[in-house]
């Protein structure tokens, strides 16, 4: 007859490392946050507790009704990124200008938000575009000489001059890569299509530019 040998105690759960932690307190957070205060007011929340450290190389953006995510970015001068811009309506378009001081008409209704920001952010940067999907069109100023990567110009449905700026329809996406230029300071990125009602929306967001 075998001797008996004793039971082994149950071993403990691996504690949780730092990050792990962080992740899933802050999913849960944003998740709980929406639920209860709505999307905007949760991104800006989850700023406010996990801070915007800097971005680069590949960067998400994805466009929704009537916001951005993330609406607060960090970038530092010199840097080579990618934005990845994915529109996640199923229903409606929308674009990302970047600039500085939005224009302003002076209607009957006062004075309302035009087409866009006096002060391109795009000007005299040199971009490639890529991956172009479902896009309702494309502009640039006159002095911008985009490459093309992957796809035909015609893909990218390339309009008349204006601010730089991709229009998605819903579902679309397109890679913008590029080297943050040396425009230090704060920026913003927002959507004015449907006669500017993104914009009055609150589809914007705050971009800060650190020195190199």
């Amino acid at each position: 007859m075998s001797a008996l040998t004793e039971p082994q105690a149950p071993k403990p759960p691996e504690a949780w490392s730092r990050r792990q932690f962080l992740l899933t307190a802050g999913g849960l957070f944003v998740f709980g946050a929406t639920a209860v205060f709505g999307a905007q007011p949760a991104v800006k929340a989850w700023r406010s507790v996990f801070g915007s450290p800097v971005s680069s190389g590949l960067i998400n953006v994805y466009q929704f009704d009537y916001y951005f995510v993330p609406n607060y970015m960090t970038w530092r001068v010199g840097d080579h990124n990618t934005i990845f811009l994915q529109n996640m309506s199923t229903t409606r378009w929308h674009e990302m200008q970047i600039g500085r001081h939005p224009s302003y008409v002076e209607t009957q209704l006062g004075k309302l938000t035009a087409d866009g920001f006096l002060e391109d952010f795009w000007k005299g940067v040199p971009v490639t575009l890529s991956d172009p999907y479902r896009i309702d069109n494309f502009t640039y100023a006159d002095d911008q000489h985009p490459v093309y990567k992957g796809a035909p110009k015609s893909d990218f449905v390339i309009v008349g001059g204006g601010g730089f700026s991709p229009t998605l329809k819903p579902g679309g996406h397109i890679k913008i890569d590029f080297v943050v230029p040396d425009k230090p300071g704060l920026w913003e990125y927002a959507c004015f299509v449907q006669h500017q009602a993104h914009f009055r929306l609150g589809m914007r967001g705050l971009l800060n530019i650190l020195p190199a």
